[in-house]
């Protein structure tokens, strides 16, 4: 008898399984979940550092060399800002014009791509557009020098992010 007591009482029930598959699998979720917000949070913060140090550099270097703002925004305009912040987690870039899906794979056809271009036909195969977005306001006749302007960055699952000038 205590033989076959022992069998029955040796191992897991089903039950038992079901509910230790259940936790590691609700486990799994929560990981992933918190990874992908992880993420978005990072880009977002990516983000938001690229358009600070471009306000930052456009108030505090070039509107004290000039006494006004520039009608677009480049690498060129910006040199104190690394030019990796123009270009957006998406490798779209501010300044540059943005390729067409057809510019972009005949560039891959051709293996003359890099990593933003790569990006960026991702992102445009996904619907999305630049994250950086400079508006410039109240340019004169020339174009050169402007009062104003509104910088913008697109967020993941926030509210716009912006910047406007300080002396307009």
């Amino acid at each position: 008898m205590n033989t076959s007591q022992k069998s029955q009482e040796s191992g897991f029930t089903v039950i038992e399984l079901i509910v230790v598959g259940l936790v590691v699998a609700l486990a799994s979720v929560l990981v992933y979940v918190q990874i992908n917000n992880l993420k978005i949070a990072n880009q977002n913060d990516q983000r938001k550092t690229a358009i600070n140090a471009m306000y930052y550099a456009l108030e505090e270097v070039y509107y004290k060399q000039h006494h006004s703002y520039p009608q677009t925004l480049t690498t060129g305009t910006l040199p104190s800002v690394d030019p990796s912040l123009f270009t957006d987690p998406d490798g779209f870039t501010l300044g540059k014009a943005t390729l067409t899906t057809d510019q972009i794979t005949k560039a891959i056809t051709d293996g003359s791509t890099d990593a933003d271009t790569n990006r960026q036909l991702a992102a445009l195969s996904a619907g999305k557009s630049p994250n950086y977005h400079y508006d410039a306001t109240g340019c004169d006749t020339s174009g050169s020098n402007c009062t104003g302007y509104t910088l913008r960055a697109d967020l993941l699952g926030e509210a716009e992010y912006t910047k406007k000038s300080r002396h307009s």
